[in-house]
């Protein structure tokens, strides 16, 4: 029962967070220079076109109104019409949704296969060759910026040795195609962009892991269970894991806001067709239901991994639920 109540409690937050961000990105765009109908106005189309298209799209009201418009739609499951195409904003963003997710979820999967093994490695010795090592390589991974090691990427794999494609989503014929030529094609034009994405966040939970289990370690349980006479690695490395699963689960709900953010910047650098590019497409037309359709999804993503984790640690460890 004391679950349920910590969960409803942070779903309330979770929403009036998600509404104040939407209101605060609103907020941005009303107060930057132009509108969707700039463009048009610059174009040397008649002054009463242009006056009509800002009136079609609502953007000769007060933005308090236009804000309330949108709310209203979106009570109704409506995210509104792009200003720019005239689609609805959910069909376009359902059409990018995949390809953005498939990034993600194998960028978080390579994090994890790669930074668990790694950090507990470097905490059964510390100060090995080991720990020495990952720890440097770490630091030099999270130094590196995203936009510099993916043109370097795109160098050294795509121009000089011609491994992997230098940008864009695979060919249409070989993802028509099916089977093991579209999967081929899908995994050689994701290889680049998932490094990208996700050795900023490697490089971080490393050292995270590495710590955390380090200090759990230490900890009277793991002490007690070497005295038990758990004195293996595998023994000793789960009380460890135990011990320290309440910040490692937090750590996994953090990582979102990351990969969210460097979607953007690696999809456009790549050309890849999904939600980072359409953010900066919208952005750049003064699409306003499209930035706010994707801030919305975008802002519940990122607090969705952040309640599963504090539900999760609410589960694993019953003292946060008595407090």
């Amino acid at each position: 029962m004391r679950l349920l109540r910590a969960a409803a409690r942070r779903v309330l937050i979770s929403a009036a967070t998600l509404l104040c961000v939407t209101a605060i990105v609103f907020l941005l765009l009303s107060l930057s220079p132009g509108d969707a109908a700039s463009a048009a106005a610059e174009s040397r189309v008649p002054r009463a076109q242009v006056e009509a298209l800002r009136a079609q799209l609502h953007l000769d009201e007060p933005p308090l109104r236009r804000y309330g418009l949108w709310l209203g739609d979106l009570l109704h499951g409506d995210l509104g019409r792009s200003f720019a195409t005239g689609r609805p904003v959910r069909v376009a963003i359902g059409e990018r949704l995949p390809l953005t997710l498939g990034l993600n979820t194998a960028a978080l999967a390579l994090m994890l296969m790669l930074a668990v093994p790694l950090g507990a490695a470097a905490a059964w010795r510390p100060g090995s060759a080991l720990d020495r090592w990952s720890g440097m390589l770490s630091y030099a991974l999270y130094a590196l910026p995203v936009f510099w090691a993916a043109l370097v990427l795109q160098m050294v794999f795509a121009i000089r040795l011609e491994w992997l494609p230098l940008f864009g989503p695979a060919p249409s014929a070989a993802r028509a195609a099916g089977g093991w030529t579209a999967l081929r094609a899908n995994a050689a034009h994701a290889v680049l962009p998932v490094l990208c994405l996700g050795y900023p966040g490697l490089a971080y939970l490393v050292r995270f892991v590495r710590g955390t289990l380090a200090e759990a370690m230490g900890a009277d349980t793991t002490r007690a269970a070497r005295a038990r006479g758990a004195g293996s690695p595998a023994a000793l490395l789960t009380h460890a894991f135990r011990t320290a699963a309440v910040p490692m689960l937090t750590m996994l709900g953090f990582l979102l806001p990351g990969l969210v953010g460097g979607s953007v910047l690696v999809e456009t650098i790549f050309a890849l067709p999904g939600l980072g590019q359409l953010m900066v497409e919208a952005v750049a037309g003064r699409d306003v239901p499209v930035v706010l359709g994707l801030t919305l999804l975008s802002g519940a993503a990122v607090l969705a991994g952040v309640l599963l984790s504090d539900l999760a640690a609410l589960a694993v460890d019953p003292r946060l639920r008595r407090g």
